[in-house]
């Protein structure tokens, strides 16, 4: 089959796969998609009324039977949608069975016997795609919908799959469209035109950058909802780095003890704070290695800090500060940092004026990870240190895909070149292909322009059955 909108030739054979999640539940569903979905389902079902008329998107309940005609496999609900108003464009079975891991295998080993091939990852979404169902932006949006960690995550996804992304893609070409019809106007009737004189600068070029800005802003606030804020609890041993982690994960995740160097790898949990993920590392306390071991798992909390969207740098305020405290902080306070005095319930040994010269800007805080005082002044430190004071975007449309963010971020640069191009009294055509450029970027986010490979890669990422 070719779908002539892409121009992408695919295999219209019957493919069939389990669509809810492995393990034992009280419904599974096994999914069919093609050419032989309603002959299959013929074979298949016996329905529990005399009268089965098949109708389009209603459920039928009888028993399952196995290839040879006899053996019933399971008591079951059955649906079978009809083309192309279904999810993948084509004739589309359904069969709601009990949530056996054995039942659910062996259905799918009966619907192989009866032609069918083994679905691939993503390959009903990709069905979908090829058949005009959705574009692939939509697509993507899928994806970030099963995957979602936040409340936020999950809205930003079903925007996209709603058609928020891809209608600003829409938006944003037939103003480049309109910009190209006047410059190519333009060039149609240079003859009349004297040799020094360049066509203006059309008002929907400044639009479209201004638009393709705001949504390359959205990046980092989007990423956030969609995979969280990484936070490294780092400091010398025995400040509470663990106690710290158990405190604001409310569960004991670390072991904690009054010898040193108790923790060699790192521990990692996640928490959701005013419905953002946090993933919290508890790491190694930093010093001088006494061992090999124990110097590898220091070279870790380097290599976390590395990684890390905001560091907790934690002292103990009970004790007199050392040189290990001071060289962390000096260390770290080039990245984003907070400071977290522990220990307040104890006298204090120093005070904050003392750090204060190392960091000048930073936030320090009084915490005790003993008796969770302030625990919650600390977590919404973390979302103020990402966010600043307004956590809220204000764009219509978010974008949370790094192809997507590479796609844009290729139309910015090209929207730019194209000012620069009438700015700089170059012919109108070095602007007529900039902004043809920008065209092709942004056709990639929704797959009019795409290649097989990109394709692959990105529907090979979804799970079976979706």
């Amino acid at each position: 089959m070719i779908n002539r909108k892409f121009l992408i030739v695919y295999n219209p054979d019957t493919i069939a796969a389990i669509a809810t999640p492995l393990g034992t539940g009280g419904v599974g569903i096994i999914r069919v998609s093609g050419p032989h979905a309603r002959d299959i389902a013929r074979r298949i079902f016996q329905p529990a009324q005399k009268n089965c008329s098949w109708e389009s998107h209603h459920l039928y309940h009888g028993d399952l039977l196995a290839a040879d005609g006899k053996t019933i496999l399971d008591e079951v609900l059955i649906s079978l949608m009809h083309k192309p108003h279904s999810f993948t464009g084509e004739d589309v079975l359904e069969i709601n069975c009990h949530g056996s891991p054995l039942i659910m295998q062996t259905i799918l080993a009966q619907l192989v016997e009866m032609g069918c091939r083994l679905a691939a990852p993503g390959e009903f979404t990709q069905r979908a795609f090829f058949n005009n169902r959705l574009d692939l932006a939509q697509a993507e949006a899928l994806a970030g919908i099963v995957a979602a960690r936040s409340e936020k995550s999950s809205a930003i996804a079903l925007a996209q799959l709603k058609g928020a992304l891809s209608g600003e893609m829409e938006n944003l070409r037939l103003l480049l469209i309109e910009a190209l019809a006047l410059l190519e106007a333009a060039i149609d009737f240079s003859e009349d035109v004297s040799a020094v004189e360049t066509p203006p600068m059309p008002p929907q070029i400044d639009i479209v950058a201004e638009r393709l800005q705001l949504l390359l802003n959205s990046y980092q606030t989007a990423k956030i909802y969609s995979e969280g804020i990484n936070v490294v609890i780092t400091g010398k041993p025995n400040v509470g780095k663990s106690s710290l982690l158990n405190t604001m994960t409310g569960r004991k995740r670390a072991i904690v003890t009054e010898i040193p160097g108790t923790t060699r790898d790192f521990l990692t949990d996640t928490i959701n704070i005013r419905g953002i993920p946090v993933n919290i590392v508890d790491t190694a306390g930093i010093r001088k290695p006494q061992n090999d071991i124990e110097e590898q798992g220091i070279d870790l909390v380097w290599e976390n800090l590395a990684n890390a969207d905001i560091a907790i740098i934690l002292l103990d305020g009970s004790k007199p500060l050392t040189k290990e405290d001071t060289d962390i902080i000096a260390k770290i306070s080039k990245n984003n940092y907070l400071v977290a005095i522990n220990k307040r319930d104890l006298p204090p040994a120093w005070d904050k004026a003392e750090i204060k010269k190392f960091l000048p800007d930073g936030k320090i805080l009084n915490i005790s990870a003993k008796f969770q005082t302030g625990i919650d002044e600390l977590k919404n430190a973390i979302l103020d240190s990402c966010f600043g004071k307004n956590e809220e975007y204000k764009g219509s449309v978010l974008i949370t895909n790094i192809r997507h963010k590479s796609a844009l971020e290729k139309a910015a640069d090209n929207i730019q070149r194209a000012k620069e191009s009438i700015i700089s009294g170059m012919p109108p055509e070095c602007t007529v292909m900039d902004l043809r450029e920008v065209l092709n970027s942004l056709d990639e986010i929704t797959g009019k322009k795409i290649n097989d490979e990109i394709l692959d890669k990105i529907f090979s990422s979804f799970c079976i059955g979706k």
